[in-house]
């Protein structure tokens, strides 16, 4: 049964719920979460998602999510009750969360947000906290709500969400083709890019002059922009925070494979779909082009990483150029500079390692009889060494997982 949170205004609770870490209250001592190893009793009476459940060299356990979609019930999870006269969050334990086809997953600090496909909303928690909250979307597909409460706005396929350090978000709202944002202060919702309509339009402008086709990934790059792949238009394109200009940064638009060093502006890039940075490089999913690409930040060459584009399932245990991908629609990096790819259509978490040039499976796929199955994975966000939180997109859960015997690698 989900519990109700205390009658606070729904603007006052969404930004409390999107605050930086230092305006958060203090959280019970007794709270366990998903880095802990231990049980906890869920509302529903079973076991918390923070339990790791051990399983060969792999620890993993659900960290959300219990495993059915709220198109079942016709409700977002979540929702109010349906004779509420006002508009506002419920707060349940993640573990009975009807988590509809979890995609992005971002993780600042202790806290974390989770996007929805099924029922169009962001999800947010804390780490060491089992309960969760739904902080936007009323549960409905559209596109609605702008310049007032989050809560109240309306999503279709929000692909992604990303934190900064103020606490605002970001969200590729995919199928509405723009780019909003998530005041921390006022917890108000506004399209910060396109217009709405499909299209490739808008260098060097802003706002509504502005048009993306199915952006799918947003990523900040620590130099006041956030760079968008606008995945349909085969291009990677970055907003100025300060300015709101809009300016494509790689792709030309064209169906195709980059070649090794070229300069990342000129080069095609077939389908870009996830995103990741670092201070040397930005880190690019192709996902029609089943391959990994870094752009070097200092130069704007772009390099070959791995997949050799075809689609397949190959190449475990050897280099990563030559493996075989099938539609990768995640990326992240653990603090060891390994690159975590969500290998999707494979039902597969892969792992390079640049130092060692080998890749292998870490989680479902192959390794799904000594790890745990997956079905059409979406987003991944690493926690700190070898932990990693995954949306397990089609069961409709997030996996925790820890590789804790190569954690020290």
């Amino acid at each position: 049964m989900m519990t109700r949170t205390p009658l606070i205004p729904a603007l006052a609770l969404l930004a409390l719920a999107i605050a930086p870490p230092d305006r958060l209250p203090a959280q019970r001592p007794d709270s366990v979460g998903a880095q802990s190893v231990g049980t906890q009793e869920s509302s529903t009476g079973g076991q918390s998602s923070a339990v790791w459940e051990n399983s060969g060299r792999q620890r993993y356990g659900i960290f959300a999510g219990c495993g059915r979609t709220p198109l079942s019930s016709g409700q977002p999870s979540g929702s109010l009750d349906p004779t509420a006269s006002t508009n506002g969050p419920m707060t349940q334990n993640r573990n009975d969360l009807l988590l509809g086809n979890p995609f992005g997953i971002e993780v600042r600090g202790d806290r974390y947000w989770i996007t929805t496909i099924d029922d169009h909303c962001v999800y947010h928690g804390q780490l060491d906290h089992p309960m969760i909250s739904r902080v936007a979307g009323t549960g409905q597909q559209g596109y609605s709500g702008d310049d007032g409460p989050a809560l109240d706005a309306t999503f279709n396929w929000p692909h992604e969400v990303r934190s900064d350090p103020a606490g605002n978000l970001y969200i590729a709202d995919t199928r509405n083709h723009v780019i909003r944002r998530i005041d921390s202060e006022s917890g108000i919702i506004t399209t910060i890019a396109g217009d709405g309509t499909e299209g490739f339009a808008g260098d060097g402008e802003s706002g509504d002059r502005v048009r993306f086709r199915q952006p799918h990934s947003v990523v900040l790059d620590d130099a006041g922009g956030l760079i968008v792949a606008d995945t349909v238009n085969h291009r990677l394109r970055r907003i100025d925070l300060t300015s709101g200009i809009v300016q494509t940064i790689a792709g030309n638009g064209q169906k195709q494979l980059p070649t090794d060093g070229a300069k990342a502006s000129e080069s095609p890039l077939f389908g870009p779909r996830s995103l990741a940075v670092d201070d040397k490089s930005i880190w690019v999913a192709l996902r029609e082009g089943n391959s990994i690409w870094r752009i070097d930040r200092a130069t704007g060459a772009i390099h070959h990483v791995a997949g050799t584009g075809k689609k397949g399932y190959s190449g475990d245990g050897g280099s990563p150029k030559t493996a075989t991908f099938s539609g990768p629609k995640g990326l992240d990096i653990d603090d060891r500079g390994r690159l975590l790819v969500v290998d999707t259509e494979n039902h597969a978490v892969r792992r390079i390692d640049l130092r060692t040039d080998q890749i292998e499976t870490v989680l479902g796929g192959k390794a799904a009889k000594t790890t745990t199955p997956l079905k059409r994975p979406h987003g991944i966000r690493v926690l700190d060494g070898a932990k990693f939180l995954v949306a397990d997109s089609e069961q409709h859960r997030v996996v925790a997982s820890n590789d804790a015997a190569n954690a020290d690698r």
